[in-house]
């Protein structure tokens, strides 16, 4: 049943598709349909004075809204910031994932701690979640990272994807590092790897074999197709977005259709984007069909959220 070729469903881009916010970098859009019928996009956002490198320390998970999936959408709210010292999610509130299970909505998040160099902040990533009754918050969190890195995945454990499997139990889908080949070795290969929970909440156990293991890899986003009875991930593998497939969520191989997009978007206006980064891939799903596949792109000092049609396959 790996029939689902997003590459060829993907429609131009419209002007309402792309969002931006004045004054921030924003970044890594993932859109959730609320209980009253609007659209609400969840993304993480930084000062511009930060400069591009400014989310490992400063990003906020922000909130924005709209009549319609495709936009436009309007900033709303912040729903998380960095909580300080003496807290594991100390720095920042980074690449959001916003799910509603069980009644209640689920913010899963990576965050960061202080520490002498960038580079311990950096392998201070964890993630976490915050539950809400309602999509606008307040946000409750927890003392504790919902993953932290260990085997297969080495200094980081981020980027969260989540959906809940057909056995009830939930799937999560998480990008770290693999064990570097030298001490000195500081940026080694990435991973994607896999963990269960019974609850959306936790606690999440990694799995030994990860979902993608033979290319370097970020950002992959997961979900369960219902009318192909399989598990889809997106993630972003540098030069292109890619689709892998899985008829039990755990063993996992590249899709029939793999390759979704290079780094070009068609636009509504005849024009061609051609960011330098499109990353963050997700997948908006409403009714049971791929409705929007969502992207953060950049080009220079404009960092935006889109959000690509994509046509019904019927």
């Amino acid at each position: 049943m790996d029939s689902l070729d997003i590459g060829a469903m993907i429609r131009p881009l419209s002007a309402d598709g792309v969002f931006r916010d004045e004054g921030f970098y924003c970044w890594g859009p993932n859109v959730i349909k609320g209980e009253d019928g609007r659209y609400y996009m969840a993304y993480s956002r930084w000062p511009e004075h930060t400069q591009s490198s400014g989310w490992l320390t400063d990003s906020e998970i922000a909130l924005a809204v709209a009549d319609q999936a495709g936009g436009p959408y309007a900033h709303l709210t912040v729903l998380l910031r960095g909580r300080g010292p003496g807290h594991w999610d100390d720095m920042m509130a980074h690449n959001p994932k916003l799910k509603r299970f069980n009644g209640k909505y689920h913010l899963y998040y990576i965050s960061s701690r202080r520490g002498p160099t960038r580079g311990h902040i950096r392998d201070s990533q964890c993630i976490g979640v915050a539950v809400a009754a309602m999509v606008t918050g307040p946000y409750q969190r927890f003392d504790a990272p919902l993953l932290a890195p260990s085997e297969p995945l080495y200094n980081v454990a981020v980027n969260p994807g989540v959906t809940q499997m057909t056995d009830g139990r939930y799937l999560l889908i998480v990008k770290g590092d693999i064990a570097p080949k030298k001490p000195e070795e500081r940026m080694p290969q990435r991973i994607q790897a896999l963990a269960l929970a019974d609850s959306p909440t936790g606690p999440f156990r990694l799995l030994p074999q990860p979902a993608i293991a033979d290319i370097d890899t970020e950002d992959a986003s997961i979900w369960y197709d219902t009318g192909r009875d399989t598990y889809y991930a997106v993630f972003h593998a540098h030069t292109y977005i890619g689709l892998i497939a899985s008829e039990d969520g755990i063993a996992w191989k590249r899709a029939k259709h793999y390759k979704i997009t290079e780094k070009r978007l068609a636009m509504q206006d005849g024009s061609v984007l051609w960011p330098d980064r499109l990353e963050r891939p997700s997948v908006f799903i409403e009714e049971g069909a791929p409705r929007f596949l969502c992207l953060g792109s950049a080009k220079g000092q404009e960092w935006s959220c889109l959000l690509v049609p994509l046509r019904s396959t019927g």
